[in-house]
């Protein structure tokens, strides 16, 4: 593929547009004095998600292809989460309040640890992967920060063909954020937040419009939190900073959004790796406070971003599209460590020094608009995407192994590191061309839409000059019926695509060789329905993914897979008057490794489940504006994660655990100005746990579950 085919997507939207004018023309001219028949709009669908949960699930939602669309009638399976819900819950990640909302979800890392992301009925999604704003790979390559966060899109399934992909990959959920923007009411608030163990927290937020219209637009968002956790030896510096600017005429939209996002821990990343290769049960684990890593094991990251983007209104197309970049680092000393015994000794291997420095550079072009061919409506759209990653990976000797107890862990000095040399320099380029078309039938009560993205990718390995190319289409097909205003029934079949791997088994016939792209296959029904106060869901969803392993005849491809079903259960409702929001969600899922070959290992698994996946997650929260005392809403949540496995031949199990929080908020009047309490404990009950991870093939991490923590924010918008 060459650059030439960037122009397509220009040339099949004026093909479109020209087939709109045709059929425009076409129609037999409206009589003089013909009456328009009266049209009745109801909104009840419209707010379905926004009404029932308070606010805290937005409505529209940027499904990237096929535009903005609303939750309640979308295609696919998509949660949008406003800014409300980030500043009632104050998470510290964003990870951490999707993971604690949304039972098909569980979150790696986030404050836990450096490396964030989270895992989508079952299947892994970092936040390197999340998009900012439509653009791929531009919201932050380790942490997940809130300060500039409008809402976050997690968009479940198999969806590359919608919303593109990210440099490596895209299995099973895709998540956009949307930054803030001025609104057309002045914004002033500044707040300060105190969390355990003693870290402070000042954070601003300030919003103007500008000109006659109020077309132009400023918003600036900033975070600073600097302490210690409640995890001894585990302290952290965090800064956001957001910028946006915007312009919003009668046919052009613009935005220009600066980032810049720093974290620094000292006594992080603690993961105990390969449970797979035990051969016995995990212990038993310690209380969160306990860190397995010394102080001197730390970690600073950052992140840079700029990015602009459009949206204009011509005649009969709206065009969109933007372009950014951004630069990460990070930097810092950390170790790897293996539990010996289930009396809880473990070894940590001798420490490394890294320097990892990454560039993303995204930009993405789109454009839409709709005809009617007789009684049957089209709303088409075509686009262009493309991400290129460079990434260039330091590291140091090994120096400081040692050996202790995680229940009473003693670690030695620091010691003295080596030189840095280069251990990775390698690039990714990813382009793809999409197309859409959507078809109404009924007055749009059904909605048929069939697409694919042309997905081609280029990896070259700068060290060994060697490179490769491969390239894929990815289909799609979705339906959807409204049968009334309440009530809508949708389906369908998405196909995701990764990174081909390269052959490094000198065994293997074809060793040195890059396999075609690893395709995701997804198919999901489901059902939705507004009860009036109460929004209920359904879904159920097979996901396949292929696995890679070298087979009997030396030939190393793709052999197995991997099988995802599950049934999604949720209901959100306002009741009371609006005084009592309630929520429940339930995830059944069955994570099946069929002709796998396990990490590290000859042996081939079949029917057995997927390590550190959970056959149930449920999640549940209430708020409560009390009726006692006018301006408290008092909240509470839960967290339960069923047993799972720690290795691929399901003989050693990791317990279920259950986590709860408690919270209030008070609102009342100082001076004419808006101040707002509140506060919260999480794992309330000190519930002691693992927190789960998982890595490529059937490997199995875990980190230790951060303990009781305590929080208390004071806000004042004036």
């Amino acid at each position: 593929m060459t650059y030439k085919y960037a122009l397509m997507p220009l040339l099949i939207a004026h093909a479109f547009a020209y087939a709109a004018d045709d059929a425009a023309e076409n129609k037999a001219p409206a009589q003089t004095g013909a009456v328009l028949q009266e049209v009745k709009v109801t909104g009840q669908a419209q707010r379905s998600f926004s009404s029932a949960s308070h606010g805290e699930l937005r409505d529209r939602v940027n499904l990237g292809l096929l535009g903005r669309q609303n939750a309640f009638t979308a295609p696919v399976n998509v949660v949008n989460y406003d800014e409300k819900i980030i500043a009632d819950k104050e998470p510290r990640t964003l990870v951490d309040v999707i993971a604690k909302t949304d039972a098909s979800v569980m979150s790696f890392g986030g404050e836990t640890n450096t490396l964030q992301g989270l895992y989508v009925r079952n299947l892994q999604l970092d936040a390197r992967q999340f998009s900012l704003n439509g653009l791929a790979g531009l919201y932050s390559t380790y942490a997940s920060p809130t300060a500039g966060v409008g809402s976050a899109q997690l968009i479940k399934g198999a969806n590359s063909a919608t919303v593109g992909m990210d440099a490596e990959g895209s299995v099973s959920s895709a998540v956009n954020i949307e930054t803030k923007k001025a609104t057309d009411e002045p914004i002033n608030r500044v707040s300060m937040a105190w969390f355990s163990d003693n870290r402070l927290q000042p954070t601003f937020d300030f919003g103007r419009r500008f000109g006659s219209n109020k077309e132009w637009g400023v918003r600036v968002n900033g975070k600073y939190r600097q302490g210690d956790t409640p995890r001894e030896g585990f302290s952290e510096e965090s800064t956001e900073l957001a910028l946006n600017t915007d312009y919003r005429g009668e046919r052009l939209r613009a935005a220009l959004d600066v980032w810049y996002n720093k974290r620094n821990t000292d006594g992080g990343r603690a993961r105990v790796q390969d449970m797979q290769t035990l051969t016995f049960n995990m212990p038993k684990a310690p209380d969160g406070k306990t860190n397995l890593v010394p102080s001197w094991q730390g970690q600073d990251t950052s992140d840079k971003t700029v990015a602009l983007t459009f949206e204009y209104d011509a005649d009969n197309i709206t065009y969109s599209g933007g372009i950014g970049h951004m630069e990460s680092t990070y930097r810092g000393v950390f170790t790897q460590l293996t539990m010996l015994n289930e009396q809880g000794d473990y070894r940590s291997a001798a420490a490394r020094r890294y320097d990892y420095a990454i560039r993303n550079t995204s930009a993405n072009f789109k454009a839409r608009g709709e005809f009617d061919t007789g009684a049957v409506s089209h709303n088409w759209s075509v686009g262009f995407d493309a991400v290129k990653r460079e990434r260039d990976f330091d590291r140091s000797a090994t120096a400081g192994a040692f050996t202790s107890n995680i229940y009473n862990p003693e670690f030695p000095d620091a010691p003295a590191f080596g030189a840095l040399s280069q251990n990775t320099d390698e690039s990714y380029f990813t382009p793809s061309l999409a197309i859409a078309d959507t078809l109404g039938f009924w007055e749009n009560r059904l909605r048929l839409t069939a697409g694919a993205r042309l997905q081609y990718i280029k990896q070259k390995n700068e060290r060994t000059g060697s490179k490769y190319s491969e390239q894929a289409l990815n289909p799609m097909l979705t339906a959807v019926w409204t049968a009334n205003s309440g009530l809508v029934f949708y389906g369908n079949y998405m196909q995701d695509l990764e990174p081909g791997e390269i052959v490094d088994d000198t065994n293997a016939v074809n060793d040195g060789d890059t396999l075609k792209p690893a395709k995701s296959k997804q198919i999901e029904l489901g059902v939705r329905k507004n009860w009036g106060d109460i929004v209920t869901t359904a879904s159920v969803y097979q996901i396949t993914r292929p696995s890679a392993y070298l087979n009997s005849s030396n030939i190393y491809g793709y052999n197995g897979k991997e099988r995802n079903r599950g049934l999604e259960l949720n209901a959100y409702a306002n009741l009371l008057n609006k005084t009592l929001r309630p929520s429940l969600g339930v995830s059944f899922m069955r994570a099946e490794l069929q002709n796998y070959q396990a990490w590290g290992s000859d042996a081939i698994i079949n029917g057995n489940q997927q390590v550190t996946s959970p056959r149930i997650i449920a999640k549940a929260g209430v708020e409560w504006d009390t009726s006692f005392a006018e301006g408290l809403t008092l909240n509470a949540g839960l967290q339960h994660y069923g047993k799972s496995f720690q290795n691929p031949e399901n003989t050693y199990t990791l317990p279920s655990y259950t986590t709860y929080d408690f919270g209030a908020r008070y609102q009342t009047k100082m001076g004419g100005n808006k101040l707002t309490v509140s506060g919260a404990v999480e794992n309330a009950f000190n519930k002691h746990y693992w927190q789960i991870q998982r890595g490529r093939s059937t490997r199995s991490f875990a980190v230790v579950g951060m303990p009781r923590t305590l929080w208390l924010k004071a806000e004042l918008a004036f």
